[in-house]
């Protein structure tokens, strides 16, 4: 499999971005190279080709063609008119600026996704299948205001002589960036009339219609994209989780607010009986020691740094600048802090408040600072869960296309958003609605979704008044199957999974990972057959379909894996 870049073409900026959703989706077999390589001797080397949006010369659209008609497979986003005339479709020279895309889980190719409609947040370009005889709809795209209107094909997939193209009429990779990371032209402004502090969540207000923010979006496009991925060439994936039974994880997390040691020891009383871990976010001033801190690791749990700013520390003492320009030195001086009374690396990190600055410009800092995974990017009100549209963990993009060495981990809610009796920010619920909410939740990113959960609790608030509705969550887990996780852990496995590398050849492939692993799953569609493989082998449905299992445990770094298999009949 080969991926495109076009290094000098703004329109292509995602593409590098659509490289950490091909690894997040589970496939690291693929090269990457950029447009200005493209020859024929190269394409008939790769099974599949998948091109970003970009401007082609004849040349080069030719030797596509040539290509896909040969027998190769092409995924291309919002082609060029000329290259989509020449696949046997007719632009019409309009368009949609967004809309929700609605997935026709009847074609044969689709069955088992999920079927809700999901918003597109970029514009997509319109086709007329009409003259197109080897065409077939596999989505399309209606405006939001209107649900009825029938709609302008989103993803057409044509069979071109021996070979086959799907066609996206948006940028699917720029979507993702959008659901994830919220309307870049809200930066540093507060729009969800609440306290004054920007944050994340500021960033979705007026994109994000509340009756979506309970489906991962972002996570229904990249899962129809390996979707189509394994359509056009079967291929094994990497399983999002060690073993193929696991269907979720929960990621537990909690942010001192200079909460008392005896509230410290309630929480951890309760993670405890459940044989749960969490990371713990130490404010500035905190009752915490170096030694208690110690204790604490042994039993599992971690500890990172919670910044904040001084007026944070002492009541009512106003701001005098804008955040934007305390964000960044909050963010030095809370590190220094933390390693030099605490001796402990910042790998993950919550701010205090969860302040921001600009679109991704935290996210650079906190990259500059060594942290490896963020998670301010927390559902506060008007939001509930979904906020981003995922789960999953994901690189962070500018809008340059630079992808930022930090992982954007969403959190998808803390008590005091939805219990809290008095704060601006609370839904102010009780907490049997709190708990059918948040309950339904996991239990349908467990059976449904596959993606993981991040939910914060401080301890002064379990103590006082929310243990009702975190233990239920953590009993919901558990009744799931569903580890319970500190953030630490999840960074850990995250960055693991993400260096394992897959090389195929005709008789099957080699994993390669990087680091040493507890265990690897691979998933092969229907298409393959296991001949044999060095793991233990099962089977498991996901996404509505069965997939052969393979799991490789105890990998350490550098030892090739070896699995074999076959291609049922009719397959490429």
């Amino acid at each position: 499999m080969l991926l495109f870049h076009n290094a000098g073409e703004a329109r292509s900026r995602y593409s590098y971005y659509l490289a950490e959703i091909l690894r997040m989706e589970g496939f690291v077999d693929f090269s990457e190279e950029d447009i200005s390589a493209l020859d024929g001797n190269s394409l008939a080397q790769h099974d599949l080709v998948i091109l970003p949006r970009a401007a082609l010369s004849r040349a080069q659209m030719e030797q596509l063609v040539d290509y896909v008609r040969h027998g190769g497979r092409l995924i291309a986003f919002q082609p060029e008119p000329q290259l989509t005339e020449e696949l046997d479709l007719r632009p019409t020279y309009r368009g949609l600026d967004g809309g929700l895309l609605h997935i026709d889980t009847r074609h044969p190719a689709l069955q088992g996704l999920s079927s809700e409609p999901v918003q597109v947040l970029t514009p997509a370009v319109e086709w007329s299948l009409d003259t197109a005889t080897a065409a077939s709809e596999l989505a399309a795209i209606r405006p939001a205001v209107n649900g009825a209107v029938e709609g302008t094909p989103a993803i057409v997939s044509v069979a071109v002589g021996r070979g086959a193209a799907v066609l996206f009429s948006y940028d699917l990779p720029h979507t993702v960036a959008r659901l994830r990371q919220g309307n870049p032209d809200h930066v540093d402004l507060c729009f969800a009339g609440l306290d004054g502090i920007y944050r994340p969540s500021e960033l979705f207000v007026g994109q994000l219609p509340t009756e979506q923010m309970l489906i991962p979006q972002a996570d229904l496009h990249s899962a129809l994209l390996a979707r189509l991925i394994e359509e056009l060439a079967p291929r094994p994936r990497l399983w999002y989780y060690p073993k193929p039974e696991q269907t979720s994880v929960l990621i537990m997390t909690s942010d001192d607010d200079w909460s008392t040691l005896p509230q410290f020891e309630t929480l951890l009383d309760g993670l405890r009986s459940r044989q749960a871990r969490c990371t713990f976010y130490v404010v500035p001033n905190t009752n915490l020691t170096r030694d208690r801190i110690e204790a604490w690791e042994a039993d599992g749990h971690t500890f990172s740094v919670h910044p904040a700013l001084e007026a944070d520390t002492v009541r009512e003492m106003k701001i005098e600048e804008p955040q934007s320009a305390l964000v960044g030195p909050m963010l030095a001086e809370n590190f220094e802090r933390h390693q030099r009374e605490f001796g402990r690396p910042v790998r993950t990190v919550r701010h205090h408040a969860v302040r921001w600055r600009g679109y991704v410009d935290a996210a650079r800092d906190l990259s500059g600072l060594g942290v490896r995974m963020d998670l301010n990017y927390l559902a506060v009100s008007p939001f509930l869960g979904y906020m981003c549209g995922s789960g999953r963990p994901l690189r962070f993009v500018d809008q340059d296309g630079a992808v930022i060495d930090c992982f954007q981990q969403p959190t998808h809610w803390t008590e005091e958003c939805l219990i809290h009796p008095e704060f601006v920010f609370s839904f102010k619920w009780d907490v049997e609605r709190a708990l059918k909410e948040t309950g339904d939740i996991i239990r349908r990113a467990a059976r449904r979704y596959y993606t993981p959960v991040a939910l914060n609790s401080h301890p002064v608030s379990f103590a006082t008044y929310s243990s009702p509705l975190i233990e239920g969550n953590w009993d919901t887990a558990v009744a799931e199957g569903v580890p319970i996780l500190s953030a630490d852990d999840w960074l850990n496995w995250t960055e693991s999974r993400n260096q394992v590398r897959i090389e195929l050849d005709p008789a099957g492939g080699t994993l390669h990972a990087a680091s040493s692993l507890p265990a690897v799953t691979l998933l092969l569609p229907p298409a393959l057959e296991l001949n044999l493989g060095g793991g233990r082998t099962g089977a498991h449905e996901r996404w509505g379909r069965r997939y052969t299992t393979i799991t490789f445990s105890d990998l350490s770094a550098g030892v090739p894996c070896r699995f074999d298999y076959s291609r049922g009949e009719g397959t490429n």
